[in-house]
């Protein structure tokens, strides 16, 4: 109300400010409007200057503001009834500012307020008129000669005329005021459900993104940004179709429902998205766009992947059991028979070199044999405390004496202190040996050998990383190199990475290659920590 009131001042002010420039004009162009003095017009005009200043005083001191708005209301009627007064009395043209002072009750006051100032006015207009026509007070002006009949016209307008103003005003601003508060609290209503809405989409972990009818992005969510590593600023009003480039056709040459595409990101990744389409509508139900909602399968596919190869490798295995087992016996039988030809006094250089031919070839079938069954047949897990650090140093110190170690190779180690994980320690260190080789024999005896034990605090793990500066793994055969029997060693016998990807998954770790030809591999390990 307050506020109210202050526009109020401020209105009146302009107003009696064209009241007196009129009577300035008037009077200095020698137009006579006036039948009384007119410095008696020119003291109204004053009184109402000062009713003004001494509200806009009050506003800010006075707490009851209705109360100071009665009392505004009914100076202003009493200041006005002298104003008409001394410009004519009944025949005075200031007779409509009496509506304005109804008009003003009507606003501040709505209709209470409207009916309390018509009912002010009309008792001071009604009493101006009849104290005029009984020649109680003197009248300014000619005397009209009206009749009793044409004074109660006269009055019965003024009032109706005041009534129905200080009415219709007070409701329309009782409705304005309404609506505006109707509007509020929409406004508020849709505020929180917007917000709703917005912490709803921003809350949830798929990716979310809507485009226009003409296919260009029009939003993306936190979760979205994350995913494809791009800002929404950056993708806004990109066509989808330079964001998703698979898209352009639908093989089904129906409506688009669920798909799979692959997406590189800013970081140079590469990442399979999961999409799922779905039609935007308007509150008319009319269709303004299309909602994209994706995620990242790229670890799903991977563990797919892995569930795909670990039953692949479970059927493998069996057979390869069942292989060795039936080939062990005889190969013990040819050993033991060689070593005896071997033990004859009597022989021959050919019969010699033949025996040692049998002898190296049976050890190779052995050793093959003996992957085979470690393979289809891991021990159990010896589970420890394991100090991955200690484990690592241990096995770099025993490795570096080896034959396959030569002095052109270079060695770097970054290893956290104190990284403990819950495992078998020699199905561990037979893991790192495998990477070793594998890292010594794609150097071909020299370059650098990188290890690293550090904490992925991102995924609450515990990463091990092995890299070489070897001539690389192409990414064909990057696939498959977890598969049995695949090597591209020769002489190998494509079961070191297996074994070692089956020890990981038995230790409930994963298992991850980087490579780029002639540039070096990294064989990511992850395990959970203790």
């Amino acid at each position: 109300m307050q506020g109210r009131l202050k526009k109020l001042v401020f209105y009146r002010l302009i107003l009696i400010s064209i009241f007196l420039f009129m009577g300035l004009f008037f009077q200095l162009q020698g137009i006579s409007v006036f039948w009384g003095p007119h410095t008696l017009f020119l003291f109204f005009i004053c009184l109402l200057y000062a009713t003004t200043i001494i509200s806009a005083v009050l506003l800010r001191k006075f707490r009851n503001l209705v109360l100071l708005t009665y009392l505004q209301i009914v100076s202003d009627a009493l200041i006005i009834t002298g104003l008409v007064y001394v410009t004519g009395g009944g025949l005075s043209l200031f007779f409509p500012v009496y509506i304005l002072v109804v008009l003003e009750a009507g606003v501040i006051l709505e209709r209470q307020g409207g009916l309390m100032a018509a009912s002010i006015c009309s008792i001071s207009y009604g009493l101006l008129l009849n104290l005029e026509y009984y020649w109680i007070i003197p009248s300014l002006a000619p005397r009209y000669p009206y009749h009793s009949i044409y004074l109660l016209y006269k009055l019965f307008l003024a009032i109706l005329s005041f009534y129905l103003a200080g009415y219709l005003t007070g409701y329309l601003a009782e409705e304005v005021r309404n609506r505006g508060r109707e509007l509020k609290k929409t406004k508020e209503d849709y505020s929180r459900l917007e917000a709703f809405n917005r912490y709803v989409i921003q809350s949830i972990q798929a990716g979310l993104l809507t485009t226009d009818l003409e296919g260009r992005i029009t939003f993306l969510n936190q979760a979205g940004e994350k995913i494809l590593a791009m800002g929404a600023s950056r993708l806004r009003h990109l066509p989808l179709l330079d964001l998703f480039p698979t898209l352009e056709k639908n093989p089904q040459g129906g409506p688009r429902s669920r798909m799979e595409t692959t997406v590189q990101r800013t970081d140079g990744e590469e990442i399979r998205l999961g999409l799922s389409f779905s039609s935007l509508k308007d509150h008319q139900g009319k269709e303004v766009g299309e909602i994209i909602i994706f995620q990242d399968l790229t670890h799903i596919k991977e563990m797919e992947e892995s569930i795909r190869r670990s039953e692949k490798l479970a059927t493998i295995g069996q057979l390869a059991a069942g292989i060795a087992h039936e080939i062990r016996n005889p190969l013990a039988s040819i050993s033991g028979a060689i070593q005896l030809l071997k033990e004859e006094k009597e022989e021959g250089e050919s019969t010699q070199r033949l025996m040692d031919i049998i002898l190296a070839e049976s050890g190779r079938l052995n050793h093959l044999i003996t992957d085979f069954l470690l393979y289809a047949h891991p021990p159990k897990l010896n589970r420890k405390e394991v100090n991955l650090g200690s484990l690592v140093d241990d096995t770099l110190e025993v490795f570096s004496r080896s034959p396959q170690w030569t002095q052109e190779m270079k060695l770097a180690k970054v290893i956290e202190p104190n990284i403990t994980i819950s495992g078998d320690p020699q199905q561990l260190q037979q893991i790192l040996w495998n990477l070793f080789i594998n890292a010594i024999d794609a150097m071909e005896g020299k370059g650098l050998l990188e290890v690293k034990v550090q904490k992925n605090g991102r995924r609450q793990k515990v990463m091990l990383l092995v890299s070489d500066t070897g001539k690389g793994i192409s990414q064909e055969d990057i696939a498959r190199i977890f598969d049995p029997f695949f090597t591209t060693k020769e002489g190998g016998t494509g079961l070191g990475l297996s074994i070692v990807h089956k020890i990981v998954e038995s230790h409930e770790g994963d298992i991850a290659v980087e490579s780029r030809p002639d540039r070096g591999t990294t064989f990511i390990l992850n395990f959970p920590t203790s």
